[in-house]
């Protein structure tokens, strides 16, 4: 076990609730909440009411010299009633760090929280850093860097399918899947190092076919895990949607539509917008930041054509593109120039209840659509259209990789694997360089393998208290 010292902050976000929790962890855990109550701690994985008290203490004297900061040395001499809490004890290492725990239950008011904190402080704890309680429970082995990541993206969920997504990799979809393959390389690692040990007796621990089809099947297991990445990246922070079109062709008006207030300006005037506006909506269960975007056009108008600029900027990066026409104009060859120069395109037909029904022209092989946001005449259709398409190309199945650390360790493996089968007709030592390198690899993605700066990273980005 790690030697640590005893840390205490609030569980819950800051702001009047209900109830409120702080935890306490470390070795002085219990004796903290013994102070704290004035009575012996309560059983364990028992939730006992208890008054907190606080505490003004003493330094008792010590000898000349000499300096201790512990428990032990304090005495309390004045205290008054802070709050009554549920107090619930769970001892090292059956706990969510691993170590000694204690949570308090108080009511949510921030003035009680601090004071609870300031007593704990006051008793030997220190002020916990942010995400110290989740990695302190990675180095005690509770949970691997993947589950530990997950447990903030399930926290900063938005969507369902998003915290569907997190409590997948929580439970350890990918963790098992990388350990697998993991588990394979080690096999090979160690019958490739007994072949080399017993080199001159001439044994055989392993055929190099069998190394090959054993390396080729981790292969193929590693890429597929590599091609989650883009929805799994895309299922975790969300999609961007840009509404591009010429002046009134309705952008404005169908971004108001969509989001369901009067959030952009609509005028008859061209030119009416001239910056970006952006507004979150869901579609498909993901958050799709959709971007309402200045009229296309050449214009002698400076800001216009700052907007301009900005919206074929904003459509360069999208995800999603819904390119809207007038259909009391139809395409014009502005139009057709725009399309040329963008993929993956919705071509939206506006104004549909002023024009009779006809069948607009396809573009990038998607059938267009055509709407009228005053009407509602196709909205429906335009909605199950988006919703498919989200849940067709951007929606992650479970165990995908979900930021880019994840997706360099797998990188790393992958491209490791594919020198490993490369240099098969060579000796064993040029092969095993590139298995160690690809089971280190995976041993960094679950955190098998630890480095600081790569905690650091990760567990900065937390809230205090988790």
């Amino acid at each position: 076990m790690i030697p640590i010292d005893t840390i205490v902050a609030p569980a819950t976000p800051p702001g009047r609730s209900a109830l409120a929790i702080v935890r306490i962890d470390g070795p002085a855990a219990s004796s903290i909440l013994a102070s704290l109550t004035r009575s012996a701690p309560p059983a364990v994985r028992h939730a006992a009411l208890v008054k907190l008290l606080s505490v003004v203490s003493c330094q008792l004297s010590v000898p000349s010299g000499e300096e201790s900061q512990t428990t032990e040395n304090r005495q309390p001499t004045t205290a008054e009633s802070i709050d009554e809490a549920i107090a619930i004890r769970y001892e090292a290492p059956h706990s969510f760090t691993g170590n000694d725990l204690v949570e308090l239950t108080l009511h949510g008011n921030p003035l009680l929280v601090s004071r609870v904190i300031e007593a704990c402080v006051e008793l030997g704890a220190r002020m916990a850093e942010p995400g110290e309680f989740t990695e302190r429970a990675v180095l005690n082995g509770k949970m691997d860097l993947v589950q530990a990541e997950s447990i903030a993206d399930l926290i900063n969920a938005r969507t369902a399918l998003q915290a569907k997504l997190s409590l997948s990799n929580l439970e350890g979809t990918l963790s098992r899947k990388a350990a697998a393959i993991r588990q394979v390389l080690l096999e090979v690692i160690s019958r490739l190092e007994a072949a080399l040990d017993f080199s001159e007796e001439g044994y055989e621990f392993i055929t190099r076919d069998e190394v090959t089809t054993r390396l080729s099947a981790a292969l193929r297991e590693v890429a597929s895990m590599a091609e989650t990445y883009r929805r799994g990246r895309a299922t975790r922070t969300g999609l961007s949607a840009v509404i591009l079109g010429r002046p009134n062709a309705g952008k404005s008006t169908l971004l108001n539509r969509l989001v369901g207030s009067d959030r952009a300006i609509v005028t008859p005037i061209p030119g009416t917008t001239r910056d970006i506006v952006r507004e979150t909506i869901e579609i498909g269960g993901l958050p799709v930041i959709l971007a309402d975007t200045a009229g296309l056009r050449e214009t002698a108008d400076v800001v216009e054509d700052i907007g301009v600029a900005r919206a074929r900027e904003a459509a360069r990066t999208a995800d999603i593109i819904l390119y809207l026409v007038d259909s009391t104009i139809g395409l014009t060859p502005e139009d057709e120039a725009e399309l040329a120069a963008l993929e993956n395109v919705q071509l939206v037909f506006t104004k549909a209840d002023l024009t009779p029904t006809r069948q607009p022209p396809t573009v990038n092989r998607q059938p267009p659509l055509a709407i009228s946001a005053v009407s509602d005449e196709g909205m429906d259709a335009l909605l199950a259209r988006l919703d498919e398409l989200v849940r067709e190309q951007y929606v992650a199945p479970e165990g995908a990789l979900v930021n880019e650390r994840q997706r360099l360790a797998v990188a790393e493996c992958e491209e490791a694997l594919r020198a490993a089968l490369a240099s098969s007709d060579l000796d064993e030592q040029m092969i095993l360089v590139d298995l160690y390198r690809a089971a280190n690899a995976l041993g960094t993605l679950t955190g098998a393998i630890t480095r600081n700066e790569i905690l650091s990273e990760i567990f900065d980005q937390f809230c205090i208290g988790k």
